[in-house]
């Protein structure tokens, strides 16, 4: 396994901006980091995905706000890394883990059908305490997109506060980040509270 950083500094410095920069000039920073980010993100899928010739899978804590890479992200991901590696253990050929803007990304190449891939992820994602606060993306091993949900007839993720679609709330900004924040660290304090029963 290896462990690296995509970004030459660290996350949490790439987020702090002089208060004498317009809010023009944020925007296009973070626009800048975030598609810097992605396009890192698609190099590595592709090259796990040429160098074994199977599936790849990643794993990213689905947070809220700017500052996505932080205790509560990497809480969340190390425990949905533990149920992963418990269903396909035997299956894993390359793990990478990667400090991104996005939050700590977990990358797998997985031996195995990527339907059946992205079942399983579903299952996690839907049934995990914590495994609504993550995407557990699945990306065949010729394909450049990740099997949606909907090819395998799931309805599209819910918001954490209401019945909406995530996409549509985040879209329409119908919660403030803090009580979406406020709501995923109640959820694991929950979490961690049973654990210890």
């Amino acid at each position: 396994m290896r462990s690296g950083n995509l970004e030459k500094k660290s996350t949490k410095e790439n987020f702090i901006i002089s208060k004498n920069q317009s809010t023009k000039h944020k925007t296009i920073d973070l626009y800048r980091e975030l598609l810097e980010c992605r396009e890192k993100k698609c190099d590595e899928i592709v090259t796990l995905q040429k160098e074994f010739k199977e599936p790849v899978v990643t794993i990213r804590a689905n947070y809220p706000g700017k500052d996505k890479n932080n205790e509560v992200t990497r809480f969340i991901t190390a425990e949905i890394q533990d149920a992963f590696k418990e269903i396909f253990r035997n299956k894993i050929n390359q793990e990478e883990i990667y400090e991104m803007p996005e939050g700590l990304t977990q990358f797998y190449s997985v031996r195995g059908d990527a339907r059946t891939l992205k079942e399983n992820a579903v299952y996690i994602e839907q049934n995990h305490p914590l495994g609504r606060f993550v995407n557990i993306d699945v990306y065949d091993h010729n394909e450049d997109y990740a099997v949606a949900r909907i090819e395998l007839f799931y309805e599209p993720r819910q918001c954490f506060l209401c019945d909406k679609a995530a996409k549509v709330c985040s879209k329409e900004e119908n919660h403030r980040v803090e009580d979406l924040i406020e709501y995923m660290e109640d959820r694991i304090l929950a979490y961690k509270e049973d654990k210890l029963k």
